[in-house]
């Protein structure tokens, strides 16, 4: 007979209840809810305790729970394999971590011979759930936007926005309509807020304190922006220091490392003007030695003997030239051109050419006025 009245209910669904004998039961999204289902006040031993379901988007029914009242099962733990609801030992109904599919009409029965229809507990399931926003005010100050809506659509009463155990700080307009709360919060023009690392804890609460909670940054955004604005400056400032420091290092280097030296401006067969002039990169002081080759096409007349001039030009040699011999042709004069270098700074002097570069008799002065002591010791 009952799995007959049962049958029934699975096809037909539930029959009608008075509204007042149907209660409505708010749950936020991924919290847990009990529904508590009372035994009748006598029993005796027939009767079937049964939990239906019926989901907010469709018109069918589900049994969700079937035992016996008289002998409950020795666990009666989960009503199926991996499943979230539970029938708990004093008959009621837990649902763990509520889904918005859980959204429904749930009802309970104590059916028997002597008993039907019996303590009929119904329950209207709505799952709460919160959407946070962001956007712009009209003078370009940020501002979130709240939503609290609530599955199935329904008219919400009274909706409450509680930030800790006061009212909202800032500029704040709120809206509600059919399934939907809205709260718009904008950073106030009054009073200034504190600023601080301890987020903003702001709860939409709904008929029966349940409520959902949203957390906002403390910080407002121009603080942010002018943050991260300072950062980048000093990291930019420290960036073009770096820089700036590696080129005048290699600067320096490169002066340290160019020669003062002499230098004719003219090639080897022309006249010399000494001047001083700072040798580029990779260029040490020297000399450039011409001394023209005779042509052999031309007979030289008996009797007289050949003159050599020999052309001592100072200049700037590049280091891979230093001690190399070249030919050069300087109108119809073939020039053997003899290339060699000192180490010091002005050592190429046209007029010290023959003789020890000007930093080397230094040197060799100093070493001498140190050493002539001891040996005179000696």
């Amino acid at each position: 007979m009952a799995a007959l009245f049962l049958l029934l209910l699975c096809l037909h669904g539930l029959p009608q209840a008075a509204a007042d004998n149907i209660q409505a039961i708010y749950v936020a999204l991924g919290e847990a809810m009990e529904l508590p289902c009372p035994s009748p006040p006598t029993l005796h031993g027939d009767e079937f305790l049964s939990w239906f379901r019926s989901p907010a988007t469709g018109s069918s029914t589900a049994l969700v729970a079937h035992v016996q009242v008289a002998r409950p099962a020795p666990d009666p733990g989960k009503t199926g394999r991996e499943s979230r609801l539970k029938l708990l030992g004093n008959n009621s109904l837990w649902l763990e971590g509520s889904k918005e599919g859980d959204a429904g009409r749930y009802w309970c029965a104590v059916l028997g011979q002597r008993h039907k229809y019996q303590n009929w507990r119904v329950y209207d399931v709505s799952v709460l759930r919160g959407s946070q926003f962001s956007a712009r005010a009209a003078d370009g100050s940020p501002c979130s936007i709240l939503l609290c809506s609530v599955v199935p659509a329904r008219r919400l009463d009274s909706v409450t926005w509680l930030e800790g155990k006061g009212p909202v700080r800032g500029r704040v307009q709120s809206f509600w309509g059919d399934g939907a709360a809205l709260l718009l919060v904008c950073p106030g023009e009054g009073l200034p807020e504190p600023r601080g690392r301890r987020p903003r804890n702001i709860r939409c609460l709904m008929p029966q304190n349940k409520g959902v909670s949203f957390s906002l940054a403390e910080w407002d955004a121009p603080w942010i922006l002018m943050l991260l604005l300072t950062v980048g400056q000093g990291f930019t400032i420290v960036v073009l220091s770096v820089m700036l420091w590696r080129r005048r290092i290699q600067r320096t280097k490169h002066r340290r490392n160019r020669k003062r030296c002499y230098d004719c401006g003219g090639g080897p067969s022309g006249p010399c003007k000494e001047t001083v002039t700072t040798c580029g990169q990779g260029k040490r002081c020297g000399f450039l030695e011409g001394k023209p080759q005779p042509d052999l096409r031309q007979t030289k007349p008996s009797g007289n003997p050949s003159v050599t001039l020999i052309h001592h030009h100072a200049a700037c040699v590049a280091a891979h030239h230093c001690s190399r011999v070249e030919t050069e042709v300087v109108g119809d004069v073939t020039y053997m051109t003899h290339r060699d270098c000192c180490v010091c700074d002005l050592c190429n002097s046209a007029v010290a050419s023959t003789a020890a570069p000007a930093c080397i008799v230094a040197a060799g002065v100093t070493a001498l006025a140190w050493l002539l002591p001891g040996l005179w010791r000696g």
